[in-house]
């Protein structure tokens, strides 16, 4: 049976303490998975390591001691694939939150648009973050990876930093065209040197970007950067989530390839 993952600040190999466990991460392995004093888990530090462990009870607060040495395995890290994804409402963001941490994005950007219907600053953007890195945490400790998904704080798109390597963003009107060369897995394949340095894919949200995001973005695609690249994802009409998702995919098995020779190398 696989042991229990519980996410922790530190199991550095110098840290010797007992490791106090968050409340509510105890109130899971308490309530929900019925776990007791001396039961094995695997702590994470969400970072890269993971080490061995059992639960301790001290004072009515749980404990973890470390029963081995930290370690990592490159093979369960994220890929440098970074998600700029247009907020959806409700379960449709939580669903995309959830999946990019499986299929090993990086960072989650959320953008705000002008077709954004949840006006996240208004609700108070602390509230949507908390929510959704809670579920990115879940879902580390469902599948397998050892570093977490960070979801960083929303900007607007007028806001939007490339920053290292290159960014693709999806356009239903190029998509129109069916141009084979433009498919984002064509450009992708094309341009192997951008996976060094990292990839992001900006997804807008429902209905696409508005006239005017689209005018902006086209006139950094055609003033020379090279770092923005113009792709679309198929002649058919995908809903935002599953847009996210496939670039997501073709991104993943580009960067895939790369990784699994470089692991190949070291060993």
């Amino acid at each position: 049976m696989r042991m229990r993952r519980v996410l922790c600040d530190d199991i550095s190999p110098s840290r010797k303490s007992l490791i106090e466990i968050s409340e509510n991460e105890a109130k899971h392995l308490i309530s929900v998975l019925r776990l007791g004093p001396g039961d094995s888990i695997e702590l994470l530090d969400g970072k890269g390591l993971s080490a061995p462990g059992s639960l301790v009870f001290r004072d009515k607060r749980l404990f973890a001691e470390l029963t081995g040495s930290p370690s990592t395995n490159p093979k369960l890290l994220s890929l440098p694939i970074h998600l700029k994804m247009g907020i959806l409402k409700g379960e449709a963001m939580e669903w995309v939150v959830e999946k990019a941490v499986e299929l090993g994005v990086r960072t989650l950007t959320p953008i705000e648009t002008e077709f954004t219907v949840v006006k996240i600053h208004k609700k108070g953007a602390g509230t949507f973050l908390e929510r959704w890195q809670k579920i990115a945490d879940q879902a580390l400790k469902q599948c397998g990876r050892l570093d977490r998904m960070e979801i960083l704080p929303p900007v607007p798109l007028e806001m939007l930093s490339i920053g290292a390597g290159v960014l693709y963003w999806s356009d239903e009107e190029l998509a129109r065209n069916s141009d084979p060369e433009k498919h984002l897995s064509q450009i992708a394949r094309k341009n192997p040197a951008h996976l060094d340095s990292g990839t992001s894919l900006l997804i807008g949200p429902e209905g696409g970007f508005s006239a005017s995001e689209r005018s902006r973005l086209l006139q950094l695609t055609v003033s020379g950067n090279k770092g923005i690249n113009r792709v679309h994802l198929g002649s058919l009409i995908l809903r935002a989530e599953t847009a996210a998702l496939l670039g997501i995919s073709i991104l993943v098995g580009e960067h895939y390839g790369k990784r699994e020779n470089q692991v190949q190398a070291t060993t």
